[in-house]
């Protein structure tokens, strides 16, 4: 077992008299990707959303200290950036955003800044683009950019759901490998992923969800006999997407 990230003892998500998702045992290894998949979506984003701290107190700790709590700003997380707002601005200039929060928004990006976005946008393969407007990008595009955004921050931990949308499975491949080779530098990646997604086999650590339930969890090899039995259920109405966790 490799180092933890997150040791979750218990995540339990209730609404009203439902149980929406119940974890034991849950184990995310620090600097790996870990991939989330369920037979039914919402339950991927749910669990994001609980290591986020948004379904109250669990039992559990992230680098052995107590796990983010619903309201708190947490430098330690950062999620999936918010879609763009003004396509006027220029993707760069976008991307530097997560890199300067409100509280600077009047500070010059030092060279640091500048070095971050640069890599985070090589990437995702949009370096080449850096200088060109929002709205001039395709969806596929503006989803990378999103991505972008995310990896720019200095947050040692990236909850990114749904990032796929928009993404062939080539595009979703490629960026599994590449998030791959950056987790070993310092950064704890947890994204979720369609089931049956080839993109899975790139993680290296896989949690697998069924009926609310954790199913298994492991690297890819270990689970590949579990992934190919995971099936479609019926579950109750998706919570409210993982919200934004850094500016």
């Amino acid at each position: 077992m490799p180092d933890l990230a997150y040791q979750i003892e218990r995540l339990h998500i209730r609404r009203g008299n439902d149980s929406l998702l119940d974890c034991r045992q849950l184990h995310i290894p620090a600097h790996r990707v870990t991939a989330v998949t369920a037979a039914h979506a919402p339950e991927h984003s749910l669990l994001l959303q609980a290591l986020a701290g948004a379904h109250g107190p669990q039992q559990g700790s992230l680098f052995g200290q107590p796990l983010p709590q619903a309201g708190d700003h947490d430098v330690r997380l950062a999620g999936l950036a918010p879609a763009a707002t003004n396509p006027r601005r220029r993707l760069r200039d976008y991307v530097l955003q997560g890199r300067l929060p409100a509280s600077r928004w009047l500070s010059r990006p030092s060279a640091l800044d500048r070095d971050a976005v640069t890599l985070a946008l090589r990437l995702v393969t949009l370096e080449t683009q850096a200088g060109q407007r929002l709205a001039s990008l395709s969806a596929s595009e503006q989803q990378l950019a999103r991505i972008a955004r995310s990896l720019a921050q200095p947050a040692p931990v990236l909850l990114l759901d749904q990032w796929a949308a928009h993404l062939c499975a080539q595009q979703q491949a490629l960026l599994m490998q590449r998030l791959a080779r950056l987790a070993p530098t310092g950064r704890t990646i947890v994204c979720t992923l369609p089931a049956h997604s080839p993109a899975a086999s790139h993680a290296q650590w896989l949690v697998l969800l069924a009926g609310g339930r954790l199913l298994a969890q492991g690297s890819p090899a270990q689970l590949q006999p579990a992934a190919n039995g995971l099936q479609p259920h019926h579950s109750s109405p998706a919570a409210p997407l993982l919200p934004r966790l850094a500016a």
